[in-house]
């Protein structure tokens, strides 16, 4: 372990063309066996006064506090920005963003935050981020997730339409479906499924129609579940 961790050298290749070598002084090879064994080693002692949550890249701070209390996430935010100086990181006060959920009747709460700062500057206020692919919004619905979701696969259905044209069997077209256009419009769903209410639920199903109906064109959407042994994505949903 020591050997493939110690004294590793890298390049890059556009091309034909070689960079000059270099030496990393840090950081987890990518793409092996022992990479994610080495990563948890190497974030373990990344700690705070805040609940942390720590996914390769993406680290998660936050705090719980009523209205008299006084923040300390600031503080957090320091200590993680002095424990990535040390390990010869950055953090991207660009790429970093705070959302503030409250209920407070006066909405006045939101206000009297603070605002977090990364080496001096301002991180963005926001009323919808991304935490590992779902979007968490200021007033905890899923209407700005659904829309990102149902876009996306909307996307992934043209290819859908380019594979049809291209001759590909039914049964290839619904494996397609299956396996590169349901995942994103099922992805962690037990946290988001349960609480959509109906227009939502409907607005994603009509994905999967489109789909299907591009695949068997002329037939109505039970009868192609039924011939193709798939349930409504809101049975699939509800049952996971």
């Amino acid at each position: 372990m020591a050997t493939f961790l110690l004294d590793r050298v890298q390049r890059e290749k556009i091309g034909n063309e070689y960079s000059h070598s270099g030496h990393p002084n840090g950081g987890v090879p990518q793409g092996t066996l022992s990479g994610p064994k080495c990563f948890p080693v190497y974030i373990n002692d990344l700690r705070t006064t805040v609940p942390l949550y720590k996914y390769v890249d993406d680290s998660t701070l936050f705090e719980i506090c009523d209205r008299n209390d006084v923040s300390v996430i600031q503080e957090s935010v320091d200590i993680a920005a002095r424990w990535t100086e040390q390990n010869d990181m950055n953090i991207n006060s660009e790429k970093s963003k705070e959302i503030i959920i409250s209920f407070a009747q006066d909405g006045n709460f939101r206000s009297t935050m603070p605002n977090i700062k990364i080496d001096g500057r301002d991180i963005a206020q926001v009323c919808h981020a991304k935490l590992l692919g779902v979007t968490i919004s200021q007033d905890l619905t899923w209407n700005k997730h659904v829309d990102n979701i149902v876009k996306k696969a909307g996307n992934r259905l043209h290819m859908l339409y380019q594979l049809k044209h291209a001759g590909i069997t039914q049964k290839d077209l619904a494996s397609v479906y299956v396996s590169v256009v349901r995942p994103v419009l099922e992805y962690v769903c037990p946290v988001w499924h349960t609480n959509l209410p109906q227009y939502l639920s409907d607005n994603i199903e009509v994905i999967q129609k489109r789909a299907l109906k591009c695949i068997f064109p002329g037939l109505g959407y039970a009868e192609i579940l039924r011939c193709v042994n798939l349930d409504t994505l809101n049975v699939r949903h509800t049952h996971r």
